[in-house]
């Protein structure tokens, strides 16, 4: 009782009107929304094929959704299993471990900055130990939203019959006008989360400025230099 007395009077909302309280927030809520648009996406592919020639076409339909392991992503055309050539699961699992650590260390860092702000004032390495975090974290936004990007790029390309090298797989699809694509997938929630993950780094980025302030080398800095003219008080009782 005595413990939860002491965590409760040291509640200080106050602290989110800061800085540094205030985009801890808004870092929390990117997070959130850069790895749950990649992994809410579904979507699918579907194509025509002529079977040696024989109409009527059969139609082939194919679904794919987070990790994007599109090597596992199988169908049936003309009586022959296929499978996609390539995916993009590394990249968009390291992206989504990205968002999701961000996640946790938002959360556990504005519990820090409410209700143990004045040990986070008084003890230089806290300080410390969240700003080099943040750095790290920052240089992990970059490093995933690059990657993704490109896995994103990997999905489209991999996902299409015809830029993926599918209807050069299907022999039915050498014959000419045999293969043609009806739908391609709905990449909007993909697209939206890149964004999302390079608004989390430029937001992370702007973030380290404020932490900076707080640690010991920026007020060190910032300390206004001893005038010629002023002595120490140790000095002062010289005689």
């Amino acid at each position: 009782m005595e413990a939860a007395g002491q965590v409760s009077s040291a509640f200080n909302a106050g602290v989110l009107k800061e800085p540094r309280g205030f985009i801890k927030i808004l870092e929390f809520v990117l997070s959130i929304f850069a790895f749950a648009t990649t992994t809410s996406h579904k979507s699918s592919t579907t194509f025509s094929v002529v079977c040696n020639g024989t109409l009527p076409a059969q139609t082939v339909s194919f679904s794919y959704s987070y990790p994007y392991d599109l090597e596992d992503v199988c169908f049936v055309a003309c009586e022959k299993s296929q499978c996609l050539l390539s995916g993009s699961k590394s990249s968009a699992e390291f992206y989504v471990f990205v968002g999701v650590i961000v996640f946790l260390y938002c959360l556990g860092a504005l519990v820090l900055y409410i209700f143990f702000d004045d040990q986070y004032r008084r003890n230089t390495r806290i300080v410390i130990v969240d700003f080099v975090i943040s750095v790290v974290l920052t240089l992990l936004w970059i490093i995933g939203s690059s990657a993704w990007a490109s896995g994103v790029s990997d999905v489209k390309t991999y996902t299409d019959p015809q830029e993926g090298g599918l209807f050069e797989a299907i022999e039915s699809c050498k014959t000419s006008n045999a293969c043609n694509t009806i739908s391609l997938g709905n990449f909007a929630s993909l697209n939206v989360s890149i964004i999302f993950g390079f608004l989390n780094f430029v937001v992370w980025v702007g973030n380290l400025w404020f932490l900076y302030k707080e640690t010991p080398w920026f007020k060190v800095q910032a300390k206004p230099p001893t005038e010629p003219g002023q002595h120490s008080p140790i000095a002062g009782n010289v005689y």
